[in-house]
């Protein structure tokens, strides 16, 4: 469970079923259907955006109407970088960086944010 920006608790669960209730309503909200697998959750505090990571390989970036934003998984290849099951997921508070751990401990961040050189 979390706490989303517009004040609705959100809840996700392994089938994929992420669901958004209103602290003042009995029933949810918004129910979204996503992919099955999910085991981490988090949503950003200052943007419209939710992530979820799964034990198949991959985090998936949602906005707050369930549109796919961004798709991360491992690419494929020599020198292709490998992503284990998403154990955790953490959105930075002000700016739009994400961290993520795997089961095969590692810890990567991935930003909106253009490099420069």
């Amino acid at each position: 469970l979390q706490k989303g920006q517009d004040g609705n608790i959100v809840s996700v669960s392994v089938n994929g079923d992420v669901c958004f209730f209103d602290p003042r309503m009995p029933e949810s909200v918004k129910t979204l259907q996503l992919v099955k697998g999910l085991t981490a959750l988090d949503i950003h505090p200052r943007a419209s955006l939710f992530a979820c990571g799964s034990m198949n390989q991959f985090i998936a970036v949602y906005n707050s109407n369930g549109d796919l934003i961004s798709n991360i998984k491992y690419y494929d290849g020599f020198m292709g970088q490998r992503i284990g099951a998403i154990s955790c997921l953490a959105f930075h508070p002000y700016l739009p960086h994400l961290a993520v751990g795997s089961n095969d401990y590692y810890m990567s961040i991935y930003s909106a944010e253009k490099r420069v050189r």
